[in-house]
């Protein structure tokens, strides 16, 4: 450990008597109550994070949790982010902490933050738990579908001290979702693969927040028949999937299939010119931008059935 962290962590031991005191009272108070500092708030892992005023300092170790911050007003507080924060655009001009999966641990404490951002599903618990140990709160989401990232809205706002902002913005995206969803009277569920990457072909399957994206847009995934949440497809087994739709999760060097795969006009998609480049990004941060997603998903599915030839009777 070098001298600078060891500085940063005896001056936190020392003050950290106060905070203890100050947060013994609001312990036992529900946590959606609590709007007041100092507050104690448990997070996806069921740990308590006690924070006896609204931080100035933090630092997010996801995209996601970054974009979530700025939604709420609180980018002021941010000293630093991963290398791969760049919506909105001012995000790209923080310091950075590294990556998702390999945050600097001495750069974070450097930075002498009074709270961390976190999240269960990428970054290394064996980091978080050196902060933590360290006396650095730290405050793990894990949203799992868009209902879970609306309440992470609310409770990240609870705990930035924009408790108010966090509920209102929450609010207004759910009216969003729920505008984006077809009306329970449209006919035709497409069937829709959403593809991760295009060589080798890896889809979204069940489980994942494209899946749901799909579904919400009232389409079926094409993907649901194959084993895993991001199953490997042949071409033989895209060819069989027979989706109407193909949405790809646009990355570098995931743009487009190669000729070869394309050529097969047994899938509907691919005869009827139904493939769709999304941004990666926006389809893949479970953050206030999966809306947006949501919304064009939608909007994608509403083409195809305006699309698709009547039936006998009038039906689609």
């Amino acid at each position: 450990m070098s001298g600078r962290v060891r500085i940063v962590v005896a001056r936190r031991f020392l003050a950290g008597f106060l905070p203890v005191l100050l947060l013994a009272s609001a312990i036992d108070r529900p946590a959606c109550a609590a709007d007041r500092f100092p507050l104690a708030l448990k997070d996806d892992r069921g740990v308590t994070v006690r924070i006896a005023a609204p931080p100035r300092r933090v630092i997010s170790l996801a995209p996601s949790l970054t974009e979530i911050v700025f939604l709420l007003g609180r980018d002021g507080s941010l000293v630093g982010v991963t290398r791969f924060c760049n919506v909105p655009a001012a995000a790209s001009g923080l310091p950075k902490i590294g990556g998702v999966i390999d945050p600097d641990v001495e750069r974070i404490v450097g930075l002498s933050p009074d709270l961390v951002l976190c999240t269960t599903d990428g970054n290394p618990r064996d980091k978080v738990r050196a902060l933590e140990e360290m006396g650095i709160p730290c405050f793990a989401v894990a949203p799992q579908n868009l209902d879970a990232v609306f309440t992470a809205i609310e409770r990240l706002g609870v705990l930035l001290g924009a408790a108010d902002r966090g509920r209102a913005e929450a609010g207004a995206l759910r009216r969003r979702a729920l505008l984006a969803q077809p009306s329970s009277g449209d006919v035709g569920k497409p069937s829709a693969l959403f593809v991760v990457s295009t060589v080798p072909i890896i889809a979204a399957g069940e489980g994942t927040f494209m899946d749901e994206l799909v579904r919400l847009a009232g389409g079926r995934n094409a993907a649901a028949r194959f084993s895993g949440r991001y199953p490997r497809l042949s071409v033989e087994g895209l060819v069989a999937s027979r989706p109407d739709v193909i949405f790809v999760a646009g990355m570098s060097g995931v743009e487009r299939f190669p000729p070869e795969v394309t050529r097969w006009k047994e899938v509907p998609a691919f005869r009827d010119g139904a493939v769709i480049t999304l941004d990666g990004d926006l389809v893949t941060r479970p953050g206030p931008r999966l809306v947006t997603a949501l919304e064009l998903v939608s909007a994608a599915l509403a083409d195809w059935r305006a699309r698709r030839p009547k039936a006998p009777g009038g039906k689609r």
